[in-house]
């Protein structure tokens, strides 16, 4: 009898152990979470203010962002770590980048992309943990996520990668921002050549559950082809825009 009762305090006691050891290592992961969060606040906040100071940065569009739940924001990307710094702007919520490989895996920039919430892209067919991180962050948190293909890459694989990123869409069930970066020159201080920062946001874009039926291929890369396009569009409307700004103050000072 006595022997049956050591073994259950025994087993009580394990229990104990393990139960306190698992309480600490997520008290762990929730303050590596919260520091996290709070450099990401830091970083955004610092970035976006010098964006504004040096680059007048403006963003139209932002009604488009939603205040919850979640969504993929897109655009072809000429500068992956600017244009992550820009499109961080649009929302006061976080937002998770999907960044290449050897971006997440360099030794001093990949820890700190890490703990602010970035991870990277897929590096074969049999890799699958970045697609779980995709769905983790949409179904399971509805957060924001970013996918910005680079535009130095072809026409082809620009157009590979967005339709993955539909597929991703579909699969999450969530729509699609298109967002276009562009710059406009500018003197800094009326002295110093500079550049402006100007991003439109484009309406978001539901796609049909069918597009990730392999029969429906052509038809996903087609619609793949045309955020592509609206990016292209959201630009050249915006610079537009700023040309017709920029004559309206011009024709105001003659007056």
């Amino acid at each position: 009898m006595e022997s049956n009762i050591d073994k259950k305090s025994e087993i009580a006691i394990v229990d104990k152990s393990v139960s306190l050891e698992e309480e600490k290592e997520s008290e762990k992961v929730n303050m590596k979470a919260v520091a996290g969060d709070l450099l990401y606040g830091a970083l955004k906040y610092i970035g976006g203010s010098a964006l504004m100071l040096f680059n007048d940065l403006t963003i139209n569009g932002n009604e488009n962002i939603p205040l919850f739940g979640k969504a993929i924001l897109t655009t072809i990307s000429k500068n992956v770590m600017l244009d992550m710094l820009i499109i961080s702007q649009v929302s006061g919520r976080k937002i998770h980048f999907m960044l290449h490989p050897k971006l997440i895996k360099n030794p001093v920039a990949g820890p700190v992309l890490k703990m602010l919430g970035m991870f990277r892209s897929t590096e074969s067919k049999e890799d699958i943990e970045p697609v779980e991180k995709v769905f983790d962050y949409l179904n399971k948190k509805g957060d924001l996520v970013a996918m910005t293909p680079e535009a130095k890459l072809t026409d082809e694989v620009q157009l590979k990668s967005m339709a993955a990123i539909i597929k991703f869409a579909v699969a999450a069930d969530a729509p699609i921002i298109p967002i276009a970066i562009y710059t406009e020159q500018k003197t800094l201080f009326n002295i110093i050549p500079s550049t402006r920062l100007k991003m439109k946001i484009g309406t978001p874009i539901n796609f049909d559950k069918r597009l990730n039926k392999d029969k429906f291929r052509d038809e996903r890369y087609k619609q793949a082809a045309e955020i592509i396009k609206i990016i292209d569009i959201l630009r050249l409307e915006g610079k537009e825009e700023s040309e017709r700004e920029e004559k309206e103050k011009e024709e105001k000072k003659n007056q």
